[in-house]
């Protein structure tokens, strides 16, 4: 459905006016005071400062506004979480040519922050499907960015800047056909040096074993136990694992050759126990894990927990009692 001509569709309406609160706002901030986004999820490690003042409200920013089967695009605001935009495009036969490991990494902090996931080594980062950026700059306006238009300078610097140089407000991206499936292979190396030589093979390439390869990532366990895990497109499947639930995605690695996934959960895979980094609050363990409700079992919840652990520092004076 098209709105009549002249008028702007009710996401786009949406938009325009998230927008304009989000820039009424910012120029509403006395001068010299510290900018940041209120943001719902973090994605970031390190501890951060807690502030009075309420941070710039972005909630209206988060949504796909069109995904374009055709010309293979999709129309996003900058704190739209890969989660959210992975659903629209998949129900198209569509996904962003990378897509990083957590879920609530946003598309404009995976832009000017430089997201990179197994598609990397033929697809980039997140910044090179980019086709436009509208960015909130900070002298308070709002511009469109492009590779050879006004603000092409912007256009290419805005990759990690990490915010120094505005915040993305709308992105137009290039998307890739998916397939079903994809066919999991974990090769093991007893040899760092011929993990490293294998990966270069593959990307010059494109095949291991005379199959395609589609996605390359690997986990090193120790320096005389690494994997090399290569991904293939595939319309069929034998049977496919999901590792969103009591299986732990890092320990198959060791204990399976090959394995199979659907789409959404290879583009999940890490998420689930936040790479490995679950194991520290307990639910790798089988007899904590089977209590675990299975939408708890996600990375924004461990950053939860420990974001309140950073401020109440409630295991930390257990631990000194413990010494």
């Amino acid at each position: 459905m098209t709105a009549p001509s002249g008028t702007a569709s009710a996401p786009q309406a949406a938009h325009d006016a998230a927008v304009a609160r989000l820039v009424a706002q910012y120029r509403s901030l006395p001068p010299g005071e510290p900018v940041r986004l209120a943001k719902s999820t973090t994605n970031l490690f390190r501890p951060r400062e807690r502030t009075r003042r309420p941070g710039l409200d972005v909630s209206g920013l988060n949504r796909v506004l069109e995904v374009d089967p055709v010309e293979r695009t999709a129309v996003v605001q900058g704190m739209t979480t890969y989660e959210d935009l992975v659903d629209a495009t998949l129900a198209h036969g569509l996904m962003p040519f990378v897509v990083p490991q957590l879920k609530t990494i946003t598309l404009g902090g995976a832009v000017t922050g430089l997201g990179i996931e197994a598609s990397s080594w033929r697809n980039g980062l997140p910044h090179e499907s980019v086709r436009s950026i509208d960015v909130l700059t900070g002298d308070g306006r709002v511009v469109t960015a492009t590779p050879d238009g006004p603000e092409a300078e912007l256009f290419h610097a805005f990759p990690n800047s990490y915010g120094t140089l505005g915040y993305a407000l709308r992105i137009t991206i290039d998307l890739e056909p998916v397939q079903p499936y994809v066919h999991v292979r974990h090769v093991r190396f007893d040899d760092l040096d011929a993990l490293t030589s294998a990966i270069a093979r593959v990307v010059d390439d494109g095949t291991w074993d005379g199959t395609a390869v589609d996605f390359v990532d690997g986990v090193v366990f120790s320096g005389t136990e690494a994997y090399l895990t290569l991904g293939s497109w595939a319309r069929e499947a034998p049977y496919s694992n999901s590792y969103s639930g009591q299986q732990i995605y890092y320990r198959s690695i060791q204990a399976r050759p090959e394995d199979w996934l659907t789409v959404r959960d290879y583009l999940w895979r890490w998420d689930t126990d936040w790479f490995w980094c679950s194991r520290a609050l307990g639910v790798q363990n089988p007899k904590v894990r089977r209590w675990v409700p299975k939408r708890y079992l996600r990375s924004d919840v461990y950053q939860r927990i420990i974001g309140l652990e950073n401020r109440y520092h409630v295991m930390a004076r257990i631990d000194a009692r413990r010494g």
